[in-house]
Order: structure tokens, then C-alpha cells, then sequence
């Protein structure tokens, strides 16, 4: 249902008001507090040594690269904003059980969150962007590239939304800038993204979205990263043409094309495109953006009825003690293969896509199909016999939390417990970087999607410069009173990457 438009400039920054807050219902009470161990158990495993069997390397105080087909961003994107929630919500274990080798998570988190920060300003390339050297059906990939710049990106506005209180560095604003300008200049000339604009004239649904959420976060914190008029304009203009790219790319069932892991449609790409069009929807009327709302209003709810009503989409219904919940295979033919759901999958649709509808009342009236005839989207909500509830309960059920494997102490496995992943062969995982990260982001949105979801808007004003500009590349605007200790202007080279020697063997490729 459409959201009133004197409602959109607070909805970020405030809980709905409307029966959608499913922290009201019975089965929520019931599962809380498994939801709650959970997490604690989750930021255990993130911080059991490499040595022992873990994600951490303890000496350097960063995640094990090849755990993510041997990238550290990859590694730090997913560690980092798992565990950052986790603080927030008060929910890093301040305890480990005896004989799992793991650090203490709320002691170690400083130090972690601070390298992985430092990895990543280090490892900017020199065009402005973030990327690695890999090949695949032999050709060779190098350099930067949409998605990975996107994910940094928002990683280090991230960080100087948190450091702002205590002062913001000009070196985080300063990358965060020169990775907007390589962005921007990629884009292509119908207003999509692709990997990288020099492989590919081919528009992709995966990197322009991911582009778009990028820039939608830099147009929101545009006072903490000194953005002039010229380079706010030019960022709403090319989030306007993404968006509308990615409108005019929807499939007439509600699909996006995915390509990934070579599938043409999955949940996965379906639900972090819907997370980007209700963030564009709900912001565009406070951030300026002429977007034509109601058509991606109608996206979204034909994106969300895809997810539950194509044959494509990989859905299974799980079961448990609340009844019976929605859960997602990558695609349709993995389901097949599997018999079984993914761990990943369903977390992430879980908390980029269901749980941000709900929460902020965005197409909740969509028409979704269950084993007993179809419902309202709103209605997994308060429905005891299908519901979400349901689906959190299998998430929680799926965490390993016994000690005769110590290793794998509070992970969770892909693609779930004892399944193979494809007809191919590829082995069960007990222990999944991946699973972990978007299993523990489902439940921290599910136990306080407030906090999870919120935005916090920073206040205007000129405590920080408008010294420089992205939106002519490499350009300055120099103002008085700029603040000090910021540069006046970006260099056109930028400085060598700062990489220890005890890094060597996990350098950037």
C-alpha cells in the first residue's frame, strides 16, 4: 500500500506505527531470546582462530581471505557489517565456552573493525576504485570493478558516520570521494552499470544496483563527505537514470536477470535489488530524486510476488514449532538438485527484502502464494500457520552450537545442515563465511529491525569542507573556513598503498 507522503521524510528514522511490527506478535516473545544466543554464538565464530579451524587470523587481526575465494574486501564485507550490527545491538559475546579456540569478541571487535578499515583505504586502486585480478572460462579480469567499489564504499561512509561524534578523518572522506568519481565515470550510456565500463557495453541488474545503493548513501551523508552542489546533482542524475534502468529491466513476471554463478534468475539478485528500490523509494521525496515512486512501488510488489509465485524462484516452505515459514534455494534448479533451501539465500531474503517491506509498510499488499492458497505479503505478519516466524525458527535450528567440533561453533552451514549444494557434487559446508554473515543479519533485523533498519541523519551545517568535488573527477572548489586538516585538493596520483610486510601473502590481487 502506498506510504502517505508527509510520512516519507520520518520513516527512516522512525518505527511504523502501523500492525507490521511483528515484535508485537506471540511467536516473536517465544523466539527472542533463541534469537538473541544465536547472534552472541555467531560473533564467536567470527573470531575463532584460523589455526584452529576459523575465519580469523588472529596476527594481523583480519578474516581469512581464502574462506571467500581468496579476497580480503570480500572477507570484510562480510565480517565487518555483521559484527558492527551486532555492537550496536549490544550483542558481541563478552564470553567464549571453554575449548573453543576463539578470541572474546567484544574485546578483539576494536581491533578487527580498525585493520579492516585500514585494509581497505589501503587497497584502493589508483584509479579510485576497488577490484581484484581473477579469471574465469580463461579470461582474465583486473583492476576495479562496479560491485567491489560499491560494497567499500559503503563501508567507509559507514565508518565516518560512526566516527562523526568524535571527528570525521579526511582520509576516509578523501577515498570515499575518489571511489564516487570512478563509479560515476563508469556508468554506461543507458544508465546502467556493468562490471567494469572497458569489459562490457551490457548493463547489469547486480552492479547497477549495487552503483545505485552506493551513490543513494553518498547523496544521504552529502554534508559528512563535502559534496558541492555540482557533485550532488551529478549524483542524483545517475541515480535517477539507475533506477530507471533498472524499472525499464524488470521482467514482465517481476524478475531481474541475475548471471550469477551461472543462473539466469535468483532469489539472491531478486532481493538485493528490491533492498535498493524500497531505500530509493522511501528516501527519494527527502533526498530530492525525481523518480516516478509509484512505478517503483509497483516494482517492488512484483518483484516480491516473484519470490513466492515463480517456479524459478527456488521457494520451499520449512516447518517448524510457529507453523510454516517462506525459505529460498539460489534458484529453482538448485532447490531441485538439493531438495533443500540455503541457509544464504533465505537470510538474505529474509533481511534485504521481507523484513524491510514489512517494516516500513512497502507493498505489503502484494499477493503472495502459499501451500494453502494465496495472502497478503502483510499477513506472514500474524498468520499462524504461515509466517516469518516460522522461517527465523529453521534459520535459528540451522546454527551449530555443539563443542565436538569447536571449529564450528556458532556457524552456520551452507546450504544447510547435511545437504549437498548441486547435483555436481560440491561438499557440504558446516562452516560457511557466508551463510553466517546473512543468517546473522536476518536475525539481528528480525529481533530489532528499529536499529537494524534506521538511519541516523547526521545534521547539516559547516563543520565539514566542501573543499573538494567529485563531480569533475579530479576538480577542487576551495571555500573559506574549510575545515582544517582536510585537503583542499584530491591528488592526481594517489599515495602508495600502505601494505605491511607482515601482509605479504594476503595482499591485494
Amino acid at each position: 500500500m502506498c506510504v502517505l507522503a508527509a510520512a516519507i521524510a520520518v520513516l527512516v528514522t522512525a518505527a511504523p506505527t502501523t500492525a507490521l511490527d511483528w515484535r508485537n506478535a506471540e511467536p516473536y516473545k517465544e523466539l527472542q531470546t533463541e534469537c538473541t544466543d544465536a547472534v552472541k554464538a555467531g560473533t564467536v565464530w567470527w573470531f575463532i582462530t584460523a589455526d584452529r579451524g576459523g575465519p580469523y587470523l588472529a596476527s594481523i587481526h583480519l578474516w581469512n581471505p581464502q574462506m571467500t575465494f581468496g579476497y580480503e574486501l570480500k572477507a570484510i564485507s562480510l565480517a565487518y557489517p555483521t559484527l558492527e550490527s551486532a555492537e550496536r545491538a549490544g550483542l558481541l559475546a563478552d564470553r567464549v565456552p571453554a575449548g573453543v579456540p576463539a578470541m572474546t569478541p567484544i574485546s578483539e571487535w576494536p581491533k578487527a573493525s580498525e585493520e579492516a578499515v585500514r585494509w581497505v583505504l589501503d587497497n584502493q586502486n589508483e584509479d579510485g576504485g576497488w577490484g581484484q585480478a581473477w579469471t574465469y572460462r580463461g579470461i582474465t579480469h583486473s583492476g576495479s570493478q562496479t560491485s567491489d567499489t560499491a560494497a567499500a564504499v559503503m563501508l567507509l561512509i559507514h565508518e565516518i558516520e560512526r566516527r562523526h561524534d568524535s571527528g570525521v578523518e579526511c582520509e576516509l572522506v578523501s577515498a570515499v570521494r575518489r571511489g564516487l568519481t570512478w563509479l560515476l565515470d563508469q556508468q554506461l550510456g543507458d544508465g546502467s552499470w556493468s562490471r567494469k565500463k572497458e569489459e562490457s557495453r551490457e548493463g547489469s541488474p547486480w552492479h547497477t544496483r549495487a552503483a545505485v545503493a552506493a551513490l543513494l548513501m553518498a547523496l544521504e551523508h552529502r554534508d559528512l563527505l563535502s559534496l558541492d552542489d555540482r557533485a550532488v546533482e551529478r549524483i542524483k542524475s545517475a541515480i535517477e537514470r539507475g533506477v530507471s534502468w533498472m524499472l525499464e529491466s524488470q521482467n514482465p513476471d517481476g524478475s531481474w536477470y541475475s548471471g550469477l554463478m551461472c543462473q539466469e534468475y535468483s532469489a539472491d539478485t531478486q532481493a538485493y535489488i528490491l533492498s535498493t528500490l524500497i531505500d530509493v523509494y522511501l528516501k527519494a521525496d527527502r533526498l530530492g530524486l525525481h523518480v516516478d515512486r509509484d512505478r517503483i512501488l509497483n516494482a517492488i510488489r512484483n518483484g516480491i510476488e516473484w519470490l513466492f509465485n515463480s517456479e524459478k524462484s527456488g521457494i520451499a516452505w520449512v516447518v517448524g514449532n510457529h507453523g510454516r515459514g517462506p525459505a529460498w534455494a539460489y534458484s529453482s534448479a538448485y532447490l531441485e538438485a538439493q531438495g533443500s533451501p540455503e541457509t544464504t539465500v533465505t537470510g538474505n531474503v529474509l533481511s534485504l527484502a521481507l523484513l524491510k517491506a514489512l517494516w516500513f509498510d512497502v507493498a505489503t499488499d502484494a499477493e503472495i502464494c502459499t501451500p494453502v492458497g494465496r495472502r497478503k505479503l502483510r499477513d506472514l505478519v500474524t498468520d499462524p500457520k504461515y509466517n516469518i516466524h516460522a522461517t527465523v525458527e529453521w534459520l535459528v535450528s540451522q546454527q551449530y552450537r555443539g563443542t565436538e567440533h569447536p571449529e564450528w561453533y556458532g556457524a552456520w552451514p551452507w546450504p544447510a545442515r547435511n545437504v549437498m549444494s548441486t547435483d555436481s557434487g560440491a561438499s557440504y559446508e558446516p562452516a560457511s563465511i557466508w551463510a553466517t554473515a546473512y543468517a546473522m543479519r536476518a536475525l539481528e533485523a528480525y529481533l530489532n529491525p528499529e536499529l537494524f533498519y534506521g538511519k541516523i541523519t547526521k545534521p547539516s551545517g559547516s563543520e565539514v569542507s566542501r573543499s573538494e568535488t567529485v563531480s569533475g573527477g579530479m576538480e577542487t572548489n576551495r571555500r573559506e573556513g574549510s575545515r582544517k586538516g582536510l585537503p583542499v585538493l584530491l591528488p592526481a596520483i594517489p599515495p602508495v598503498r600502505r601494505q605491511c610486510q607482515y601482509r605479504r601473502q594476503y595482499r591485494h590481487r
